[in-house]
């Protein structure tokens, strides 16, 4: 390249940055300021009103030129933030308070550039700051002013009455925020000492195996260089609710009979009675008042009983103390499966009748068997072990003599014996 080319380039390179420079080059920001913002340290009582001023200085039309936002900031993060003007306006979004953080106490003024409280809270306390961005690029910011809350003593939560278990572990709470830091205590009816069993810990109350002599007003206090503020709670000593007489099932009754499902309860204070009907309450607006029926004691009645009464049965007792609940199957028998019971128990009885009567049959039957080989018995003894001529000549001897027809009455005898054995033996047979 010739040294003309070189310059016709280096003229064109330069007139291209003349061009460019000119039009990237950001805008004077010298007659923007903000002359006055938030002053520090703020120091405010909490629930008092508060404004945060930020005067700044625009020159004339600046806003017809130029895109300008006014910014609040909170611990370097944007709080509240508005839009003054657009370059063109056709085009612009509406001038609206963009709301970063949703808050109706807090509020930002377009015309003034001030940041407004309507009632200060603790959490308010920071580092606030207003800033001008022109274009995209911060303008101008004001000065940092801290802002410093004096937190109302005050209760968080309010202290509220308990029903402490009889002869159980409990607790009591009382927390108190303040600024300074506030000192808590309790005292029973304000002036009286603790009772036994009571202690004191930071505020939180501890019972050791709860007492009827427990029970009473309690008063926490908590104070601090402002003053000191009060709260009385009531303690109450109850007993949870118990069966006394629980609900027993499965309960059979028979279509057109009378259901009786007792339920009865304990407790202090005296626990209530509700039943329900497969998890619905019975009422008067689900049940017919003229079948159903609640005792004082709690039982549930149900007279005439229908097949659509079947189903389960819960009893809930219930007090301040707890709630409990048990429940029961009711079954209800048709007439025909009543009848059809009562046959089935019949043909149960009549088969172990039969099932007796055979038992005792075949007893008598061995009975009458055994003794009739007990006579056969001692008759062959009778007849092997008869005397031999010398020996029946020696017992003649030494016994008196018996007749003829006595010793043909003994045999006669024991035939007649044998033979009655025998028919009671074929009588048994034939029973059998």
């Amino acid at each position: 390249m010739g040294l003309n080319g070189r310059r016709l380039l280096g003229c064109g390179l330069g007139f291209f940055c003349l061009i460019f420079c000119s039009y990237a080059a950001p805008s004077s920001f010298e007659d923007v300021s903000i002359s006055k913002g938030p002053q520090s340290p703020i120091t405010i009582k909490e629930q008092s009103s508060l404004q945060l001023p930020c005067d700044y200085q625009l020159p004339d039309g600046y806003l017809q030129k130029h895109s300008v936002i006014l910014r609040w900031r909170k611990d370097s993060k944007t709080l509240r933030q508005v839009e003054l003007g657009r370059m063109d306006s056709t085009t612009s979004e509406p001038q609206l308070e963009t709301m970063l953080r949703e808050d109706s106490r807090v509020a930002l003024s377009k015309d003034t550039g001030s940041l407004q409280f309507n009632s200060i809270l603790a959490s308010d306390a920071g580092q606030y700051q207003c800033q001008l961005v022109i274009d995209g690029s911060v303008a101008a910011s004001s000065s940092s002013g801290m802002l410093m809350v004096i937190e109302q003593l005050k209760f968080v939560p309010q202290p509220t009455s308990k029903n402490l278990e009889l002869g159980s572990l409990s607790k009591v709470h009382c927390k108190a925020q303040g600024t300074p830091a506030p000192q808590v205590k309790w005292m029973r009816e304000t002036q009286l000492p603790l009772p036994a069993n009571v202690t004191d810990h930071n505020g939180t109350l501890i019972f050791n195996q709860v007492s009827n002599e427990q029970r009473g007003q309690y008063t926490c206090i908590a104070s601090n260089s402002q003053g000191q503020i009060t709260a009385t709670v009531s303690i109450n000593v109850v007993v949870a609710p118990k069966f006394s007489v629980p609900p027993e099932g499965p309960i059979e009754v028979a279509e057109a009979g009378t259901a009786v499902i007792h339920c009865q309860a304990i407790g202090e204070p005296k626990p209530t009675i509700q039943w329900d009907k497969d998890l619905t309450y019975l009422n008067e607006n689900n049940t017919d008042p003229e079948r159903f029926s609640l005792m004082e004691n709690g039982t549930l009645e149900i007279r005439n009983v229908r097949s659509e009464d079947e189903g389960r049965y819960g009893c809930t007792i219930g007090s301040s103390a707890g709630l409990k609940r048990e429940d029961v199957l009711l079954v209800v028998k048709s007439s025909k499966s009543a009848s059809n019971s009562i046959v089935t128990r019949i043909i149960i009885v009549i088969i172990c009748l039969a099932f007796l009567y055979f038992v005792l049959v075949l007893g008598l039957k061995v009975w009458y068997r055994y003794r009739r080989h007990l006579g056969k018995v001692q008759l062959e003894d009778g007849h092997a072990n008869g005397p031999t001529d010398g020996q029946e000549h020696d017992h003649h001897e030494n016994e008196p003599c018996l007749t003829e027809a006595n010793s043909s009455k003994n045999l006669k005898s024991k035939l007649r014996e044998s033979t009655i054995l025998e028919q009671e033996s074929q009588v048994a047979d034939d029973i059998v």
